[in-house]
């Protein structure tokens, strides 16, 4: 029972003699187990070595069980810093092998991938693999608007965190607005931003995809699978920097408590979503109100903030800390 905290069942029956009766002789021991006195001694200094049985001074010497609760507890947390150790041992082996094969063959850094097919079966595999973090950057134009795939709310679903950056002009669509506000909603941490540099996936920052080619109905064509490398890094890199200057949106994904203490949450959304740059007709739809307070809204808070325009009054509440 104990054997996946490195006690091996012989010395376990030792320690099951010690818990029934303490203090014992090795002698006593051995007696108890039918064992020889050597093979009674080896189990007792394996104890005594794990922190589960201690030793009494005298001759001969008197061996004692530690306290179950206490010595099995600190056993297990020493297995699983070992645990810990070791899968850090293995990512540095994984890092050192995969930069020697790159250096053999550079042709593994980058893998093109042909059709939207393959491409398609291509993410839901490095999705279904997700293990700490999907990032993406995501943009118009798309081919339909049926929401999040499977792979993505299965990723959710597992507890994988995932972080996007939109381009803005995705709230300018009901379909796709709809979808986001239900992604968010499942848990995933959503940004916009007025442009986003290309569209991306990136799983555990070791794998990233990015089109190659798009046609103008969405549909990609081809896109490059990178591997863990410095491009990949650099990728990476380049994600975090747009998703500081992003934008949260929805009500659920902006930051709550803090702020200017006057605000609303609809004071402090209507903000986020004019720092982002949206539109009247997507700010009205997200924020569900009447162009005629919106207008009133807009005045009000840009009045405020000292503001000469909508856009400047959200990014002086971001400066602020308003929002």
């Amino acid at each position: 029972m104990l054997e996946p905290l490195g006690i091996d069942a012989h010395t376990e029956q030792v320690y099951g003699l010690l818990i029934r009766e303490s203090p014992r002789t090795s002698s006593e021991v051995a007696d108890g187990l039918g064992c020889s006195n050597d093979r009674a001694r080896r189990g007792l200094d394996r104890l005594v070595k794990a922190g589960l049985a201690s030793v009494d001074g005298g001759h001969p010497a008197r061996y004692r069980a530690a306290d179950p609760r206490l010595g099995l507890a600190a056993l297990h947390r020493a297995r699983l810093h070992e645990v810990e150790r070791t899968a850090q041992d293995v990512d540095a082996y994984v890092a050192e092998y995969h930069e020697r094969m790159l250096r053999s063959d550079t042709r593994r850094l980058v893998e093109v991938v042909e059709g939207p097919r393959a491409i398609n079966s291509r993410i839901a595999e490095l999705l279904a693999g997700a293990e700490h973090e999907v990032l993406a950057f995501d943009a118009p134009p798309y081919v339909n608007a049926d929401g999040a795939s499977d792979a993505e709310k299965e990723v959710l679903r597992r507890g994988v965190a995932v972080r996007a950056v939109y381009q803005s002009e995705v709230l300018d669509l009901p379909d796709h607005a709809d979808r986001l506000r239900h992604i968010v909603g499942m848990g995933e941490q959503a940004r916009v931003v007025p442009r986003v540099p290309l569209k991306m996936v990136m799983v555990d920052g070791r794998d990233a995809v990015v089109p190659l080619t798009a046609s103008e109905e969405g549909t990609r064509t081809t896109i490059a699978q990178v591997r863990r490398s410095r491009l990949c890094d650099a990728l990476r890199e380049l994600f975090e920097a747009y998703w500081v200057q992003a934008t949260p949106v929805f009500p659920t994904a902006l930051p709550g408590g803090g702020g200017h203490p006057d605000l609303s949450e609809q004071e402090r959304a209507l903000l986020g979503l004019l720092n982002a740059g949206l539109k009247d007709e997507a700010v009205q739809r997200q924020l569900g109100i009447s162009e005629r307070t919106l207008r009133r809204k807009v005045a009000d808070l840009t009045a405020r903030l000292g503001a000469t325009s909508r856009f400047q009054a959200g990014a002086q509440a971001v400066r602020r800390e308003w929002i």
